[in-house]
C-alpha cells in the first residue's frame, strides 16, 4: 500500500514545527516494511512508509534521492510499464542502482519533467522535489486509485496519503469546516475531489498534477482525462472479445511483483473473473481470500 507525506515552506516563513515522526506513524499500517524521513534544512520535508512489492532490498528505500542529491521522490503505488520505461532511460544513458519501479519514476521525472506522468501506466500518488529550483510536484494517477490530500496557507503546503495526517499538522489547527464540502457530503454521502473537509484543504483530482515553488507560486494541470462516451462500434461477440482482451492484459500487468500475489473474493461477479484471469496468466497457485461473519447464510 505505502504512504507519503511532506511539506514545503514558502519564502521566509518560520518552520512549521510539525511532528513528522508522529505524522509518519499515523500511516504505519500502510507500510510495515520500511520508513524514511528526508529534510532540506527544515524548508522541505518528505516522509515515507513502505510496503515492499518490487525490489525488496534496501535499494528501494524512500525518500529516494539521486547521487548528487538534487532530486528527491516519495512514491506510493506501482507503475506497471516500468521495465519498458527503464529500457528507454537506459538508452539515454541513465544507470540504475536498483530494480525498483520507484527509481524508474524518479529518473523519468528528471528526464521528461511533468510530461513523464503521461507515460506511467499504473496507480500512484507522488511528491517530487527539486532542491535547486525548490519546486515540489504532486501528482495522482489517472483513475485516482491512490489518495493524495494537501493543505495550503501563506506559510506553505503540506500533503499526505491520509487526511488525518493533515489534521495533525500545526497549520490545520485554526481551520474551520468547509461549508461547500459539508454541503456536498450531505447531498452525496461522500466528499468528491477536489473538495475536502477543512477550509484550504483539497483532495488532488485524478489525472492531475500541482506544483509549488518556495516563493509560494502554484501551477496546476491535467495529464489525463477519460474520453467522452460515444456510440460503441463493436457489437455482440466482437464487444465480448474486446473486453476480454483488455481485462486479461490489465490483470497481467498487475501481476508484476517480487512477493506472492493474492486476491480478495468479494462474492460478486468481478472478483471471480479477475481471479480466473490471474490463474490463467500465472504458472503458480493463486491464493484467494474472502471475509464472512462466521454464521451460515440464510434466505
Amino acid at each position: 500500500m505505502c504512504g507519503i507525506a511532506g511539506e514545503l515552506i514558502f519564502n521566509n516563513a518560520a518552520e512549521s514545527k510539525a511532528d513528522w515522526g508522529k505524522i509518519s506513524s499515523m500511516m504505519a499500517r500502510r507500510g510495515p516494511d520500511d520508513a524514511g524521513i528526508w529534510s532540506d534544512d527544515k524548508r522541505c520535508t518528505l516522509v515515507f512508509r513502505r510496503l515492499a512489492i518490487i525490489d525488496l532490498s534496501l535499494k528501494g528505500h524512500q525518500p529516494m534521492t539521486v547521487c548528487n542529491g538534487r532530486y528527491v521522490l516519495v512514491f506510493n503505488g506501482e507503475v506497471y510499464n516500468f521495465k519498458a520505461l527503464r529500457e528507454r532511460l537506459e538508452s539515454l544513458g541513465v544507470q540504475f542502482y536498483s530494480t525498483s519501479d520507484t527509481e524508474v519514476v524518479l529518473y523519468s521525472l528528471i528526464e521528461w519533467g511533468i510530461a513523464a506522468l503521461d507515460y506511467f501506466n499504473g496507480m500512484f500518488a507522488l511528491g517530487f522535489y527539486d532542491t535547486v529550483e525548490r519546486r515540489l510536484l504532486l501528482a495522482r494517477d489517472h483513475a485516482g486509485i491512490k489518495p493524495l490530500y494537501y493543505l495550503t496557507n501563506p506559510e506553505g503546503v503540506v500533503f499526505a496519503s491520509q487526511y488525518n495526517q493533515l489534521m495533525a499538522h500545526p497549520w490545520s489547527g485554526h481551520l474551520g469546516i468547509s461549508q461547500e464540502a459539508l454541503g456536498l457530503y450531505l447531498r452525496l454521502a461522500y466528499i468528491p475531489a477536489p473538495y475536502a473537509l477543512l477550509q484550504d484543504s483539497h483532495s488532488l483530482e485524478p489525472g492531475t498534477w500541482i506544483q509549488f515553488t518556495a516563493r509560494g507560486q502554484m501551477h496546476q494541470g491535467t495529464f489525463f482525462e477519460f474520453p467522452r462516451c460515444e456510440t460503441p462500434s463493436l457489437r455482440g461477440n466482437e464487444a465480448i472479445d474486446a473486453v476480454d482482451t483488455v481485462v486479461t492484459e490489465a490483470v497481467k500487468r498487475q501481476l508484476i511483483s517480487d512477493v506472492p500475489v493474492g486476491a480478495f473474493l468479494s462474492g460478486g461477479i468481478d472478483s471471480p473473473l479477475v481471479v480466473a484471469k490471474m490463474r490463467s496468466a500465472s504458472t503458480g497457485a493463486i491464493r484467494a481470500f474472502t471475509i464472512g461473519t462466521g454464521e451460515a447464510a440464510t434466505d
